[in-house]
């Protein structure tokens, strides 16, 4: 505690208070006058503000701060002494949290401290009076009479009172200690008991520095107290008086002892409960057990249990020496088995499974726990699962996801290939491993077979044991325009619209995955990453990484990816580039343009980011003459910070001058966690938008982490008006294709002058009001007329650019071939595309087409003999190759795919699972896994080339003996199970009885049964005549009628 008491000698004291004394009379004598003296008040009543806080809140809302920055707390209005925060702990003050005025100790500690249940929190308040006041020196008046506002003071309550920490006598200041407590707990020091044999050891666990007599708080008094583990003869009594409950133990030892922790169980008055450690000195000299039944003492501890001596005084395994009393040793978490007592009967224990493979069964898993213990259903069977997951490559096999086993053997290298440029200009494919990445050199081969059309490149059909090529290669092939259209595809001549595949990207990625953009509509060719670049200006024309540094280069802030695209062969873009609908996936189209030494169509995609700032808006007011420059307001309407940093310009006498401009010089701060777009030297081209109300940007800079910019602004020239009242002198016109337009004209009513806008921040000219008349926008496509065309006027909508066609000579028939329709001979206007026949009568391109023939109009090059296969190098089939399509085909024209020529080499057999191909060595192992079936459907097992199913399981190992075809076969559910396919789905019995017809013989039975039982109630009881019964039937009808 700290304490504030001076301590000087009684005796030396009073004799200074009498000299004191005698020699202020003797003044007041001399001076025959009155002396007067101020008179001081003394508080006895204390005042103070908390705010509820809960567990799992941060422990500074519990505080009620007048001045946070003094860590002053609120007292009540007029309250003539102040309460401030000194001092904060944790578990008493056993931890220290926060210390006024201590670097080592700083207020994020407070912040940062959830309050947790069943801890205690110190909170150290020192009050203190203010001037011509004091408090009480009674501290005893001072706690009795403390208060507490916005929560519950008292024993369990929101906080409790603790104690006083001490107090100054001069100025009466005190420190009061409160504590923050969340569910009852004891934070008193550890208390130490000495036994002695055969001797009385005696003495109170409690303090006498608390209102009750122990250190617990979180709950109210009285407590009682209550040995939980104790040592041989120890006994504890409680005793209550007043508010206070002491406990008070008494031992006389018998056994000999290791020492240990006894714990004494404190209840309050609610029935929360604690545990109080006592340590337990060890002792010799008293009984020494003979030890027997090492077991299980609790779910925590284990050790020896009985004494075989008769003459034992009684066992306490936690205190008694050599009773190995020690905590559970368990396994690899599991808390069900100790590894020294066994099974422990914990209902709050458990094992802690891990997937391993099953011992019995590879093929599967169990979740076994490390002290054996394997996990079971609920009727005692082991809980068995097939393994799943896992990717099996060339280098390793499927691992299961669970256990890690694995499961599925290893593939062996599979190739798939890619494109090389080379020097010359031409083309090599390169074969890599599509698990490892491993080339293989022998598979390097020049593109070879693969038909290009006007939509895609040809597709190399070089193969290896099944793996084909299947890289692009060449160039497109030409569309075939007719009319303006393909006759192939239907494209249209001019490119009107682009879909770009912009790869997705955020912050922190390399470039270069933004340099492989997909073309996924339009006639239009990627030119390739050698022409791509990133860029930090609007216009694209810096450059920020091209591909060779994309891999080093991050996307960190906006920026934009200049892309370059050519048209396909004989398609074109219009006249003008707005004719173009370009869209992307990832970013946004900056802008589009046609560039005029290539004819190449430019693409910018501007690549945001969050993080980045997207626009400034800044408004400057009118400077006014005769007004001070503090008067100037800048503002920004996203809500940046802008600091004006000073006005440079003419003043007369400190005041705006008249007819002057002024230069603002202004920091602008980005928003917490967002940067400001890279400055470019020219900032037109800077990627953030700039809206300036009543002024011009002059110049700006920015920081180093992009975070602040500083701007030099350019005002209005003063004014003596403040244009409140504005009105249009004179409306303008728009300029359309063949007038000039003007400008909206304003003039103020109090000054006038005329402006450009009605807040009048542009002043008028006559040289700039003009709006130059357009001239006509002709679309690209022209209107066709019988016999004429022309263009329309994208603006007014007039003809423009209108002629009689021109349809040159006749245009010669094509005939169609493999691949490509044939087209009827016809005419063709060169400058609209219309379309008439060779007899000049309008046509239609349907109508001039003549439809492809896949059958026919192969073009056959040379017999290619066969090559047989050998020990080391596959063989080919002879074939013959169609010049046009590329397609094999035998002798009798029937067409063969690249496997089909195939001969495999010796000791190896072709093999086609599901249409996948691939070559195997003779007696090799294959797995074929079928999919899962749809919805509906029903796996039926693996059908062979004869139609045979040769197995019904989903996985179907077999070994490859000769070449092979397998299907999985799938087929309907029958309804209610079964399926609908008569063959395999089991026929209905015919032998037994139909429902119906156990129905009838069950109905008929209880008729029967019914009849013979009236007949003998009517005939032989009641003894009458059949006649009888007739004129009983014929009454009951007349009175039903």
């Amino acid at each position: 505690m700290t304490q504030y008491k001076t301590k000087r000698p009684k005796i030396l004291t009073i004799a200074f208070g009498l000299a004191i004394c005698l020699a202020l009379m003797l003044g007041i004598i001399l001076s025959g006058t009155q002396v007067s003296h101020a008179e001081t008040t003394t508080i006895d009543t204390l005042e103070v503000a908390f705010k509820k806080a809960g567990v799992g809140d941060s422990l500074s809302a519990a505080f009620e701060f007048e001045d946070e920055a003094t860590k002053t707390l609120k007292v009540p209005e007029g309250a003539n002494y102040t309460a401030t925060l000194t001092f904060i702990s944790k578990n008493g003050q056993t931890t220290t949290l926060w210390r006024k005025d201590s670097a080592s100790f700083p207020w994020s500690r407070v912040e940062n401290q959830l309050i947790e249940q069943k801890v205690a929190y110190c909170i150290r308040v020192r009050f203190e009076p203010k001037e011509n006041y004091k408090l009480s020196k009674e501290a005893d008046v001072l706690k009795r009479n403390m208060k507490v506002s916005g929560v519950e003071l008292g024993k369990g309550r929101d906080i409790e009172l603790w104690d006083t920490a001490g107090q100054n006598t001069m100025s009466t200041a005190i420190d009061m200690d409160f504590i923050i407590s969340r569910g009852m707990n004891y934070f008193g020091y550890p208390r130490y008991i000495s036994p002695r044999i055969d001797e009385k050891v005696s003495g109170k666990i409690s303090t006498d520095f608390t209102d009750t007599g122990m250190w617990i708080s979180g709950a109210p008094a009285p407590y009682t107290y209550e040995a939980k583990i104790a040592p041989i003869g120890m006994e504890v009594q409680t005793v209550n008086v007043f508010d206070k409950s002491d406990c008070y133990y008494q031992i006389v030892a018998k056994n000999a002892m290791d020492g240990g922790t006894m714990y004494i169980t404190a209840t309050a008055a609610d029935g929360q409960t604690c545990d109080i450690p006592v340590t337990i000195a060890a002792v010799s000299g008293g009984h020494e057990h003979s030890w027997s039944d090492f077991g299980k003492i609790d779910f925590e501890h284990h050790g020896y249990t009985k004494c075989t001596d008769p003459a034992c005084p009684g066992v306490a395994p936690a205190f008694d020496k050599g009773s190995q009393y020690a905590v559970h040793e368990f396994v690899g978490g599991c808390t069900e088995k100790c590894t020294k007592c066994g099974n422990l009967g914990n209902p709050d224990a458990k094992h802690n499974f891990t997937y391993q493979v099953d011992e019995s069964d590879a093929t599967y898993h169990v979740k076994k726990c490390a002290c054996g213990e394997v996990e079971k259903d609920a009727s005692g069977n082991v809980i068995k699962e097939k393994h799943s997951g896992g990717t099996q490559t060339c280098l390793n096999g499927a691992k299961c996801k669970d256990c890690g086993y694995e499961y599925i053997a290893k593939t062996g290298h599979k190739f798939e290939f890619r494109s090389f440029k080379n020097n010359d200009g031409t083309y090599t494919h390169l074969g890599f491993c599509k698990y490892c990445g491993m080339e293989d050199t022998t598979l390097r081969h020049s593109p070879t077979g693969g038909v290009a059309t006007c939509q895609a490149r040809a597709k190399c059909r070089y193969s290896h044991n099944g793996d084909v090529c299947g890289c692009e290669y060449g160039e497109f092939k030409a569309h075939n325009m007719v009319g303006g259209f393909c006759t192939e595809c239907g494209a249209d001549e001019y490119i009107k619209e682009v879909v770009i595949d912009v790869p997705e990207y955020w912050e922190g990625m390399a470039y270069r995955p933004m340099f492989y953009p997909n073309v996924i509509k339009g006639n239009v060719i990627p030119k390739g990453e050698i022409f791509y670049k990133a860029s930090t200006y609007l216009d694209g024309n810096d450059t920020l990484c091209n591909i060779n540094d994309s891999n080093i280069k991050y996307i960190t802030n906006n920026s934009v990816m200049f892309y370059v695209f050519s048209p396909h062969t004989t398609c074109k873009f219009p006249d003008s580039v707005d004719e173009i609908n370009v869209s992307v996936t990832h970013g946004e189209v900056l802008s589009k343009s046609i560039r005029k030494s290539d004819g190449n169509l430019i693409v910018l995609v501007f690549l945001r980011l969050d993080r980045a700032v997207q626009s400034i808006d800044v408004s400057v007011s009118q400077p006014l003459a005769g007004h001070l420059p503090e008067t100037l307001q800048i503002t920004e309407k996203n809500g940046y910070a802008v600091t004006i940093n000073n006005i440079e310009g003419y003043l007369q006498d400190g005041k705006f001058y008249l007819g002057v401009p002024y230069y603002a010089n202004v920091t602008i701060k980005a928003p917490e966690g967002k940067v400001f777009p890279i400055l470019t030297p020219d900032i037109k081209n800077w990627l953030c938008k700039r809206n300036v109300f009543g002024g011009d940007i002059i110049e700006i800079s920015q920081s180093a982490d992009f975070t602040e910019l500083t701007v030099k602004i350019k005002t209005l020239s003063a004014t003596d008006c403040l244009h409140e009242n504005v009105t249009m002198k004179e409306a303008g016109k728009l300029a359309t294709c063949t007038e000039d337009g003007v400008k909206d004209k304003y003039a103020c009513e109090g000054c006038g002058k005329a402006f450009f806008d009605a807040a009048c921040t542009m002043p008028w000219s006559d040289s700039t009001a003009k709006l130059p008349k357009t001239g006509h926008n002709p679309g690209s496509e022209y209107k066709i007329e019988k016999d004429k065309h022309y263009r329309v006027c994208k603006t007014c909508g007039e003809k423009t650019d209108e002629a009689p066609h021109d349809f040159g000579t006749l245009v010669a028939q094509t005939n169609p071939t493999c691949m490509q329709n044939g087209v009827k001979a016809h005419y063709e206007c060169s400058v609209c595309k219309k379309l008439v026949d060779a007899d000049k009568n309008e046509t239609t391109l349907e109508d001039l087409i003549i439809p492809v023939n896949p059958d026919s109009g192969h073009n056959f090059g040379t017999w290619i003999n066969e090559v047989s296969a050998s020990d080391t190098a596959n063989g080919e089939k002879a074939h013959k190759d169609c010049l046009i399509c590329n397609k094999h085909f035998d002798a009798n024209d029937k067409e063969m795919s690249a496997f089909d020529l195939i001969i495999p080499k010796f000791g190896t057999h072709k093999v086609t699972v599901n249409g996948e191909n691939k070559i195997f060595d003779e007696g090799e192992k294959v797995t074929a896994i079928a999919d899962d079936p749809a919805d509906g459907k029903e796996f039926v097992g693996w059908q062979d080339a004869s139609g045979e199913i040769v197995s019904t399981q989903k996985e179907y190992t077999f070994e490859v003996k000769d070449e092979m075809v397998l299907t999985a076969v799938y087929q309907d559910k029958a309804p209610g199970g079964g399926t609908i396919d008569g063959e395999i789905a089991p026929a209905p019995d015919k032998n037994g009885l139909s429902g119906g017809q156990i129905a009838g013989i069950v109905i008929g039975s209880i008729a029967g049964v019914g009849i013979v039982g009236f007949a003998i109630f009517w005939f032989v009881v009641k003894k009458k005549s059949f006649a009888e019964l007739i004129s009983a039937i014929k009454g009951f009808g007349k009175k039903k009628q």
